[in-house]
């Protein structure tokens, strides 16, 4: 806190990213101080310009992801540095973000093109994060564990066919880990140690069409599992991760497929599933 006999040019240790003006200007300007007030540093906090590009393509995804701009709406991008109170090169950089997730088409004279559903990077975790965020949620839910039952037991079929001893270590400090959370009542420790179990079964296939799915998986369990309170259903899926870790290590490939559907499959049961069209009966 300062105080009026704090040191003139006070400074923040380790931000860069502020903007310090230094005493000497200051005591130039005001050589007796501001009233009964020596002169001190003035410190002002600077957000980088990727953090604010960021931040705008953030707000702009999301409204896109939630349908409020849909497929073949032109945005110009003097709205957009408007609507963000953000600088054009700003905006310039948020537009190249969501162009990079094809969610939007930028061209000259034309403007920026909402791009359709089907052209959207959907395993980006941004598009994930922005789909668990807002009203497409449980649709998310439901795709992504329709995803992981057919992904998932078989990686763990391949993981106990390809699984090496850092593997192991890997997935058995992951279910230490899960079983020490549960005993501590620890939440985060326990979501903590299942993201890693789930990055390391995939990393143990040895597949790189299996570990592209990390970064997406790893975005959807932070989503769907942060900020709760452990349940009993918890303690249940400890013993089916450790099911699936057992097989692996005895290299039992139908047991490790077994296991792990079996855990996708009862996730699966406390997911919203998408509503089903109505058949009508023709006269």
């Amino acid at each position: 806190m300062l105080t009026p006999t704090s040191s003139i040019g006070q400074v923040i240790l380790g931000c860069p990213n502020y903007i310090r003006v230094y005493e000497e200007p200051l005591q130039r300007a005001f050589p007796k101080g501001i009233g009964s007030y020596p002169v001190i540093c003035v410190i002002v906090p600077v957000m980088p310009q990727e953090f604010l590009a960021s931040s705008v393509a953030s707000r702009l995804g999301a409204r896109i992801v939630d349908g409020d701009l849909q497929a073949g709406d032109v945005l110009r991008l003097e709205d957009i540095e408007q609507e963000s109170a953000a600088s054009r090169s700003v905006c310039r950089e948020a537009v190249k973000i969501l162009e990079s997730l094809n969610l939007v088409r930028s061209r000259r004279h034309v403007g920026v093109t909402v791009l359709p559903s089907n052209q959207w990077d959907v395993l980006s975790p941004k598009v994930v994060h922005w789909h668990m965020s807002g009203n497409k949620r449980e649709q998310e839910m439901s795709w992504t564990n329709e995803l992981r039952i057919a992904l998932e037991p078989t990686a763990a079929r391949l993981a106990a066919e390809r699984a090496d001893g850092a593997d192991l270590k890997e997935l058995q400090d992951a279910v230490s880990g899960m079983t020490e959370a549960i005993r501590n009542d620890d939440s985060t420790g326990f979501a903590h140690h299942d993201h890693a179990f789930h990055r390391s079964l995939l990393a143990a296939t040895r597949n790189p069409l299996y570990v592209a799915h990390i970064p997406m998986l790893l975005s959807y369990l932070a989503e769907q599992y942060g900020n709760r309170s452990l349940t009993t259903e918890d303690g249940a899926h400890l013993v089916q991760h450790r099911d699936i870790l057992d097989a692996i290590t005895m290299n039992d490939a139908d047991a490790a497929e077994q296991s792990a559907r079996a855990l996708v499959l009862g996730l699966g049961r406390i997911v919203p599933q998408p509503s089903r069209r109505q058949v009508v009966p023709s006269a």
